[in-house]
C-alpha cells in the first residue's frame, strides 16, 4: 500500500549555474544568473553533501483521505532509474521498510545527486501513518485481524504484523473507541433528559459463546422512544458464581449507572429470567417501575412445548392448532393496551374452550370470545373433541401455572425486537466463534452500539411510487 510520495532530502553539486535537466538539451540550456546566491564562493572547493540524515516531515492533515494506491515494487523502482538532474542511469535502493512504509534512497554516481523518498508521512515517534490507519480500519470495521492479514499475505501486499496491530489496538484504537462511546452516551442521555416521562427500556443478556460455559455476558439496554442503545455492560464469568449470573449482574450495573445519572426507569421489558424477575420485583417495582415480559420469548417457549406434545401419535392434530395458539398469545397482549393482568389471564384461558367449539366462558372479565360467529367456510381446521387426548394435552400445556403467571406480565405495547436486532449486529463485530480479550470484546461491543445508534433510526427506503420497501 503506497500513498503519494514525499521527497525528504535532495543534495546536488553546488555550482553557479543549474545543471541540465531532462527537459532541456545542451543546446537549449539557459544560463541563469543568481546574484543573490551566496551558497558558493569561487575560492571554496566544491563539495557534495552526502549526509544521510533527513528531517522528519510534518504529518499530513488529511491522512485518511482516499488517496492511496497499490503499486508493484518493479514499477515503483523504475521511477528511480534515471537521475532527475543529469539524466544518467541510477539505481534506487530500499533503505527502510516497516509494514506499509518504505523509504528509498537514490544516488547518482555521475553528478552526485542524492535524495530520499518515502511513501507516506510519519506521526509522533516516527510511526508511519498508514500503519496506524490500517490497524484502525481493521478494528473499526469489525474485521478479524488474522483473516485480514492472511488475505494481504496471499495477495503479496506488504503489511504490518499481528503483534503491531494488537499494540496499536491497545494504545490507540481502544482508547479512541471508548472516548467516542462516552460522547455518544452523553448525547443519548442529554436527549432523554429533554423528554418527559421515565425511561422505557428493553433489557437482555447475550453470551459470547453457545451453551452454558460462556466467558462473557453482555447486558444491553435500549430506550424505546429513541430506539438507541443507552447502556451496555460486559460481565466476565469469573466475576460471578457462574455464567448464568452474568445477566443479573449486568442489569444491576446498568441500573446503578442510571441511578448515578438520576434517571428513572418507568418500564422494563425483559425475557423470563427468574433471577432478573425476582430482583426487579424487590428492588425496582417499589420505586414505580413496571416489569413486563417480551411476547416473543414466551411464544418461542410455548411453541417448543406444543411441538413436543404433538409428537404423540394421538396428538398429531395439535400441529394444525399450533399457529393459532401462538397468534392467540400475541392477541391476548395486543388487545389489552392497558396491561390489565386479570383480563389477559382470562383471554388466554379462553383458548382451551375455543378449540373445543365452546365460546362462552366463566370469567366475568371476558365472558365470551371476541370473534364473530365462525361459519364452516371460514374455518380451515376441525374443532377438537371435548375430553379427547389432544384436547387434554393442549389444556395441560396452556394452563401450566408458570405460563399463566407469566402471561399476566405480558408487554402489551413494547417488544424487544430492536434488542434482538442489535444482538444480531454484534455477531458482525464480535462473532461467537472467535475469542477476544476483555478490552477487545468491550471495544467491539461499543462499536456495535455506535453503529446501531447511527443507523437504527434511519427512514425506511421507498419505491419510486412512494411506497415503503421491505426486505424479506
Amino acid at each position: 500500500m503506497f500513498s503519494v510520495g514525499t521527497q525528504t532530502e535532495m543534495c546536488t553539486q553546488q555550482t553557479s549555474t543549474p545543471l541540465a535537466s531532462p527537459v532541456q538539451s545542451d543546446e537549449e540550456s539557459v544560463v541563469m544568473e543568481e546574484p543573490y546566491d551566496v551558497s558558493w564562493m569561487p575560492e571554496e572547493e566544491m563539495t557534495i553533501d552526502t549526509s544521510t540524515e533527513e528531517p522528519v516531515p510534518e504529518s499530513h492533515p488529511d491522512s485518511n483521505a482516499p488517496d492511496k494506491f497499490i503499486v508493484c515494487l518493479s514499477q515503483l523502482m523504475s521511477l528511480f532509474a534515471i537521475c532527475p538532474t543529469c539524466c544518467e542511469d541510477t539505481q534506487g535502493k530500499i533503505v527502510k521498510q516497516e509494514g506499509t512504509f518504505v523509504k528509498i534512497q537514490q544516488v547518482c554516481a555521475a553528478c552526485g545527486f542524492q535524495r530520499f523518498w518515502q511513501n507516506q508521512t510519519m506521526l509522533h515517534r516516527n510511526m508511519p501513518v498508514c500503519n496506524l490507519l490500517l490497524s484502525g480500519a481493521i478494528h473499526f470495521t469489525g474485521c478479524m485481524a488474522t483473516q485480514t492479514f492472511r488475505i494481504l499475505k496471499l495477495f503479496g501486499l506488504q503489511s504490518i504484523s499481528v503483534d503491531t496491530f494488537f499494540r496499536h489496538q491497545r494504545l490507540y484504537t481502544i482508547p479512541t473507541i471508548v472516548h467516542a462511546w462516552q460522547n455518544e452516551q452523553e448525547g443519548v442521555i442529554r436527549d432523554l433528559n429533554e423528554m418527559s416521562g421515565g425511561l422505557i427500556l428493553y433489557g437482555d443478556c447475550r453470551s459470547d459463546s453457545p451453551g452454558r460455559c460462556a466467558k462473557y455476558g453482555t447486558y444491553s439496554l435500549i430506550e424505546d422512544r429513541i430506539n438507541k442503545v443507552l447502556d451496555i455492560q460486559l460481565v466476565q464469568s469469573s466475576e460471578v458464581p457462574s455464567s448464568s449470573w452474568c445477566e443479573l449482574e449486568g442489569l444491576k450495573r446498568s441500573i446503578r449507572f442510571l441511578n448515578e445519572k438520576r434517571m428513572h426507569v418507568s418500564a422494563l421489558i425483559t425475557d423470563r429470567n427468574r433471577q432478573v424477575a425476582k430482583w426487579v420485583r424487590e428492588e425496582l417495582c417499589p420505586n414505580g417501575t413496571s416489569h413486563f415480559f417480551d411476547i416473543w420469548h414466551i411464544g418461542k417457549s410455548l411453541g417448543k412445548a406444543l411441538d413436543a406434545a404433538a409428537k404423540d401419535r394421538e396428538c398429531e392434530d395439535l400441529k394444525l392448532w399450533r399457529p393459532a395458539v401462538i397468534n392467540h398469545l400475541y392477541w391476548t397482549a395486543a388487545s389489552t393496551p392497558n396491561g390489565d393482568a386479570d383480563v389477559m389471564e382470562a383471554k388466554w384461558k379462553s383458548i382451551v374452550n375455543h378449540i373445543q367449539d365452546i365460546h362462552q366462558h366463566d370469567s366475568p372479565v371476558f365472558p365470551c370470545c371476541a370473534h364473530p360467529p365462525l361459519e364452516e367456510e371460514a374455518r380451515n381446521k376441525e374443532w377438537l373433541e371435548p375430553g379427547s387426548t389432544v384436547a387434554v394435552k393442549l389444556e395441560g400445556v396452556a394452563m401450566r401455572q408458570a405460563l399463566v403467571k407469566d402471561i399476566r406480565q405480558l408487554s402489551p405495547q413494547h417488544q424487544t425486537f430492536s434488542l434482538e436486532a442489535f444482538h444480531s449486529l454484534i455477531l458482525h463485530f464480535a462473532p461467537k466463534h472467535t475469542g477476544f480479550s476483555f478490552l477487545g470484546m468491550y471495544s467491539r461491543l461499543l462499536l456495535a452500539a455506535m453503529h446501531f445508534n447511527h443507523n437504527g433510526s434511519r427512514e425506511v427506503a421507498r419505491t419510486s411510487d412512494g411506497e415503503l420497501c421491505y426486505g424479506v
